[in-house]
């Protein structure tokens, strides 16, 4: 039986989710139909390619040998169709971009749609994860630019600046240190705190700005550690604790009263850098140079 290439899409998308429901999601499609593109592929290649443990699944070894051959397939796919695409004039193709979470779910969406707008026949697809996972899709060539909020050390991939974000100390604005006039550091010591996961650029700039003080975030009380910005959002709103967290976030809670940013006396103001990210030796697509001018001209204007 041929495999389609939407199936080898759905293979991968779930492969990276680890979930049929947060794949269909993320595809569009209902989650039957996920379960059917896997089974059609499952049934063809007479292989069991996922593992299926309560709401997760995980990779045979036989899925993991195709999925490495399933990522390099539609990696050709991407490149014929830019080839194509470059050929009758850059009309038409696909963009495969990285961000981090940040970047991702409070910066890109509008640009996206603003440059969907410009450019009606190009089709973008977004991955969202940490920083570090961002940085090796790029190198493996899963996505060709990556918009992240901390700059890694790594020789195959350039930076530029895009964009700046300030990561606060936010809580309820009904807690004892939001009213407070001063706030030192050894009382945030003193507190609960929600965390972002080890990788993510917040967590690597606000332990950047501790070691100055000579603190680092072990130091602290931490009751929670979280895997996306808007679930430590949720935290702090429910009154788990205190959490650092990027001022785009929680904008929104800031202006109605539903939370608080502390200042605190003995810490500098933490500006986190957001950069663009690309492979230094992979030439962009007709749609990634078009894309990256026009992120360069809204250099900026999404804070």
């Amino acid at each position: 039986m041929p495999i389609d290439f939407r199936h080898l899409e759905t293979f991968c998308r779930v492969a990276e989710r680890r979930s049929f429901s947060k794949a269909a999601d993320d595809l569009f499609l209902t989650q039957p139909t996920v379960s059917g593109h896997i089974l059609s592929l499952e049934q063809s290649l007479s292989l069991r390619l996922f593992d299926r443990t309560g709401r997760e699944v995980r990779l045979t070894k036989a899925g993991e040998i195709f999925h490495q051959c399933a990522l390099r397939i539609l990696s050709s796919r991407r490149d014929l169709v830019n080839a194509l695409s470059e050929f009758s004039q850059g009309l038409r193709g696909e963009l495969s971009l990285g961000a981090s979470t940040i970047p991702g779910e409070y910066l890109l969406p509008r640009l996206m749609a603003d440059f969907r707008r410009e450019h009606p026949h190009f089709t973008l697809s977004l991955k969202i994860a940490d920083s570090k996972e961002i940085v090796e899709y790029l190198v493996e060539g899963r996505v060709e630019l990556g918009v992240i909020g901390a700059k890694l050390n790594h020789n195959l991939l350039r930076y530029e600046k895009y964009d700046q974000d300030e990561i606060i100390v936010a809580g309820l604005s009904s807690h004892p240190l939001a009213e407070r006039r001063r706030v030192d550091l050894a009382d945030l010591l003193k507190e609960p705190w929600i965390v972002r996961e080890e990788g993510s650029g917040t967590q690597m700039a606000v332990e950047n700005s501790l070691r100055k003080r000579g603190k680092s975030l072990k130091q602290f009380n931490v009751v929670m550690e979280m895997g996306s910005t808007s679930s430590v959002k949720e935290g702090v709103k429910a009154g788990l604790g205190l959490a650092f967290i990027s001022r785009i976030a929680v904008e929104e809670e800031l202006n109605r009263g539903i939370l608080s940013s502390v200042r605190v006396h003995d810490i500098d103001p933490i500006f986190r850098q957001i950069y663009i990210a690309s492979h230094r030796a992979r030439t962009l697509s007709p749609i990634g140079t078009e894309f990256l001018k026009f992120l360069r001209r809204n250099r900026g204007e999404t804070t």
